[in-house]
């Protein structure tokens, strides 16, 4: 396809998935992923049109509103966390007395959103849907957060002044969190808060030792760690880390 200038403008300003459009002053937990999928669209165009019709396309692949995605299911252990609900929320599978509520809730609950950095969305990886955007330069220029093709760096600066102009939004925002693409997602993040500098922190697990980085604006605590997964990710150890971090 070739996007065209109205339909890039709504990309831009897609919020992501969560509570924030309709309640935003209910959001405390922002999620930063890398990359949207087009929900249950059949292609980018059919995406498109339900978000200009403010309809709401399921992110994760979902069977009967079951959350198969173990990424989700992260998300879901971690914000329930935050908001203080009783449960093991960091035990494996076998040990968790909430397991059915990880996978049968919305991943972002009462009280997070799910935004992703880079604004044009697609099927899977292995596919390129947008034939006058080179893949390329696009992808290599989100990775550095810089371009030398100025079309690309133009999208690179409108992401950050959206997303700043997203969490300005969300009053009673506490917590930023963004897995995987740790470096990326460091620059990203210190780029959407200047003023802030994001420390490394050594995290250890009963099998690995990990770098997160973390940072303060005075009233949103924001962390960056390695990818939500069990087995090559951070582990759900991990990520009873990043809570103990955020807490």
């Amino acid at each position: 396809m070739n996007i065209s200038p109205e339909q890039l403008k709504i990309l831009m300003n897609h919020r992501g998935y969560g509570v924030g459009e309709e309640h935003p002053d209910q959001v405390h937990t922002l999620v930063i992923g890398n990359e949207s999928g087009i929900g249950n669209a059949s292609n980018v165009e059919e995406f498109i049109k339900h978000l200009e019709g403010k309809e709401f396309i399921h992110k994760n692949n979902s069977e009967n509103g079951r959350i198969h995605s173990p990424f989700l299911q992260f998300i879901s252990r971690i914000v329930r966390a935050l908001e203080g609900k009783p449960g093991k929320w960091f035990a494996p599978k076998d040990q968790c007395d909430v397991w059915e509520e990880i996978q049968n809730g919305h991943f972002y609950s009462e009280s997070a959103q799910l935004v992703d950095i880079r604004p044009l969305p697609r099927l899977n990886e292995s596919v390129w849907p947008y034939d006058n955007i080179h893949e390329r330069n696009y992808l290599n220029g989100f990775k550095n957060l810089k371009s030398k093709d100025e079309f690309v760096q133009h999208l690179i600066n409108q992401k950050v002044q959206s997303i700043q102009e997203q969490i300005q939004s969300y009053k009673n925002l506490r917590y930023i969190i963004a897995p995987g693409a740790a470096n990326m997602k460091k620059k990203f993040l210190e780029l959407v808060f200047p003023e802030m500098k994001l420390n490394a922190v050594e995290v250890k697990t009963s099998n690995k030792t990990m770098t997160y980085y973390l940072g303060d604006t005075g009233k949103i605590k924001v962390i960056v760690c390695p990818f939500f997964d069990s087995k090559n990710g951070i582990g759900y150890e991990g990520l009873e880390r990043a809570f103990e971090l955020l807490k």
